[in-house]
């Protein structure tokens, strides 16, 4: 009796051994499986590719640097190599690119470019758009005039120390108007001045520019839907813009 019992006992260990090995080989297969799945689904190709924070390159541009990575496998792309091209391109000072899981990238650059030319001394400077003084004299047409700066430029720092004159300077570019901007006059640090197309703008003090700047987005984009020629807008005189017009532009409009 003792022996067949252990026989018995010795049959069902293999039984288990052979169950196990079983279990472990359909892992294997579904791990297999799962892997060619993901790296020859469809699902996981790259179909839509946001870029931000690009003025001066195009998305044209940035793409061919990245070899336009469109329907290749997510897992496959190599963000950081991305990263590197880019970066060979003298005005991409900063790359972000993030993987959003299962189709899209998202780029995120941070450019540095001639953005204004100011005089100090009778010597000119170019500043880049992050206020930084440039090292370069040349190509200075389209550039905004900026006046009124208070100390001698120094290659490579901010041309200011005031935050509130860097955070004003930052804040305006968000705006598509700054596309037109002409001037930026500092001079009177409680009467900033502005030229956009031609328009004079009493900006005032900078004490909520945020504020100010938004407000002056919607004035251009009413004066512009509205087919005015406007001279001046003062947002230095309350909460309220004044604006003024040429009225043969004001009597066309009351025509429409």
């Amino acid at each position: 009796m003792e022996k067949r019992k252990r026989r018995k006992v010795k049959k069902k260990r293999k039984e288990k051994v052979f169950t196990s090995l079983f279990m472990i080989f359909l892992l294997i297969i579904s791990f297999i499986v799962i892997i060619y799945n993901i790296f020859k689904n469809d699902y996981f190709k790259i179909s839509q590719i946001y870029i931000e924070g690009n003025k001066i390159l195009s998305d044209e541009e940035i793409l061919s640097k990245l070899n336009n990575p469109i329907g290749n496998n997510i897992f496959f792309y190599d963000a950081n190599k991305s990263i590197e091209n880019l970066k060979k391109e003298e005005i991409i000072k900063d790359v972000d690119i993030q993987k959003e899981y299962p189709d899209k990238i998202l780029i995120n650059v941070k450019e540095e470019f001639a953005f204004m030319t100011a005089t100090f001394n009778n010597k000119e400077y170019i500043i880049s758009n992050e206020s930084k003084v440039l090292d370069k004299t040349s190509n200075k047409n389209g550039l905004v005039v900026l006046k009124g700066i208070e100390k001698k430029p120094k290659l490579g720092e901010k041309f200011t120390d005031n935050k509130q004159v860097l955070g004003f300077i930052e804040k305006i570019q968000e705006y598509k108007y700054s596309l037109n901007l002409e001037e930026i006059d500092l001079e009177n640090n409680q009467d900033i001045g502005i030229i956009i197309n031609d328009i004079h703008i009493n900006f005032g003090d900078l004490n909520n520019y945020d504020y100010k700047l938004k407000l002056l987005d919607s004035v251009l984009k009413d004066i512009s839907d509205k087919g005015l020629k406007a001279y001046t807008i003062r947002l230095d005189k309350g909460k309220d813009p004044v604006v003024e017009v040429d009225k043969t532009s004001l009597d066309q409009d009351n025509e429409k």
